[in-house]
């Protein structure tokens, strides 16, 4: 059975059972850890952070989180990497857009 939400994923370790996902979202790929509240959006730093409420992306992925999501299992001994990769892409991002290459 097919996810009802492709652009959204749910990246299970185990067995430690953390959460990390990940959204597609208008202009890029955004990571959120819903235990922590944090999205690696830009609306996170200027909306959440300021206490203006919620990005859309953390109310999108808690809303949706009993919905048909795909999910995607790693070891806990993979954590740390994805966890790297997940913000070296991030950084990459805002750099490039920086220098106006994104």
């Amino acid at each position: 059975m097919s996810p009802i939400f492709p652009s959204l994923k749910c990246h299970l370790f185990e067995p430690s059972k953390k959460i990390i996902w990940t959204i597609v979202g208008k202009h890029h790929e955004y990571w959120i850890d819903l235990d922590l509240g944090y999205c690696s959006c830009d609306d996170y730093y200027f909306r959440t952070l300021s206490g203006k409420g919620m990005c859309y992306h953390l109310d999108f992925i808690k809303e949706k989180t009993n919905s048909r999501v795909a999910m995607v299992h790693f070891s806990d001994s993979e954590y740390y990497d994805f966890v790297k990769s997940v913000v070296n892409d991030n950084f990459l991002m805002i750099r490039n857009e920086k220098i106006g290459l994104g």
